[in-house]
């Protein structure tokens, strides 16, 4: 039998970690900013040059680009393009490399964003113990049998087959959006996967049932620790895609979400993560594919960029703009 007091505080720890977790979804929403570049080339393109020796506004044309701007323009002009080819894993590439270096462009509310995120994993980490004794307290064949449920969605041997089947799908079936929608899923979590693992040995944090206090860091040089968790952080980063791709459908945000908080969930309820494990996994798989979304977007907007040029007649800044 469960004892009713350990159920409720069980109850309890699933409401504040599913609401954090969602909670996390709008406060990283926006992201580090993704700069656009274009070009003459491109159809309905103007572009202004900014005279220094008379601050003369004026037409420009046939202007001549570096090699890195051209690299950038042509990326720009695969935006909402993805095709399993070679440009597919080029692009992986790029876009880890760019995940990286994310941060050099990041702004004020970017670090507030990151320092909240830093604060709210460390908060977690002083009451790890804690909550995990109480929800040992409350473990039974409910919370298990639940578990059993949830834990495949962020099983590595079980999502990417699924995904490589929806891709395989959307492919012969003419369902491009499909096809888009597994191809950027399976790079989210590819990548996801990962900076997972590169944290999982650099931190080398030990499991819950290993029956060792929370803050002791002494596991093995390999990816089978347990800061942060895989499982969560690879729910995420597909439920953050599908959500993404299909946000015209009713509900499809609160169950993809639900669905990955669950899984994240079920790891704390199998003593196989801390709480906080959970909660960074959930971060990392959301902030990802929320990157990789933008560097992949379909949307049209208006789109700056400025950058210096000199001719014959003298030197200035062009403003080019693309709609």
């Amino acid at each position: 039998m469960i004892n009713i007091g350990s159920s409720l505080k069980f109850r309890w720890v699933i409401f504040a970690v599913l609401g954090l977790c969602l909670m996390v979804s709008p406060a990283l929403a926006d992201g580090p900013r993704i700069p656009h570049f274009s070009t003459s080339s491109l159809l309905n393109e103007e572009e202004f040059v900014f005279k220094t020796k008379d601050e003369e506004l004026r037409l420009a044309e046939n202007h001549s680009y570096s090699s890195t701007l051209k690299e950038r323009t042509r990326r720009t002009r695969l935006r909402g393009k993805t095709k399993l080819d070679t440009n597919y894993f080029k692009g992986l590439f790029a876009d880890t490399g760019y995940i990286l270096k994310s941060h050099v462009n990041w702004d004020t509310s970017d670090w507030y964003t990151a320092s909240a995120v830093a604060g709210t994993t460390v908060f977690f980490m002083a009451w790890d113990d804690e909550i995990n004794e109480e929800v040992k307290e409350g473990r039974g064949r409910i919370t298990d049998g639940i578990s059993s449920v949830f834990e495949p969605f962020g099983n590595s041997a079980i999502v990417f087959p699924a995904l490589a089947g929806f891709y395989l799908y959307g492919r012969f079936g003419e369902n491009e959006k499909m096809e888009r929608t597994a191809l950027l899923a399976a790079e989210s979590f590819l990548v996801t996967s990962l900076f997972a693992g590169v944290l999982k040995v650099s931190v080398r944090r030990t499991r819950p049932f290993d029956g060792v206090s929370a803050n002791t860091f002494e596991g093995s040089f390999t990816s089978n620790n347990a800061f942060p968790s895989g499982h969560t952080s690879t729910a995420f980063a597909v439920a953050t895609v599908v959500a993404n791709e299909y946000e015209e459908v009713p509900m499809i945000a609160p169950i993809c979400y639900g669905i990955a908080a669950m899984t994240g969930l079920s790891r704390i309820n199998d003593q196989k993560h801390w709480a906080s494990d959970v909660f960074f996994g959930a971060v990392l798989g959301y902030f990802t594919s929320k990157t990789i979304l933008r560097l992949h977007s379909k949307k049209k907007g208006h789109h700056f960029t400025i950058y210096p040029r000199t001719d014959s007649r003298g030197g200035g800044l062009v403003l080019s703009t693309r709609f």
